[in-house]
């Protein structure tokens, strides 16, 4: 039982600390071009 115990504490931890990780080391690239444009779809062949 403190095995099991154990494992679901050390799976906890490393599902957390992925998670900060990850929002904590993205950088989101910023948008480039005036976003409230509205740009017509390319023809389709």
């Amino acid at each position: 039982m403190f095995n099991s115990n154990l494992l679901k504490t050390i799976i906890a931890i490393a599902i957390i600390a992925g998670g900060i990780y990850v929002i904590a080391i993205d950088d989101p690239a910023v948008p480039t071009g005036d976003i409230n444009s509205i740009q017509p779809l390319p023809n389709q062949d």
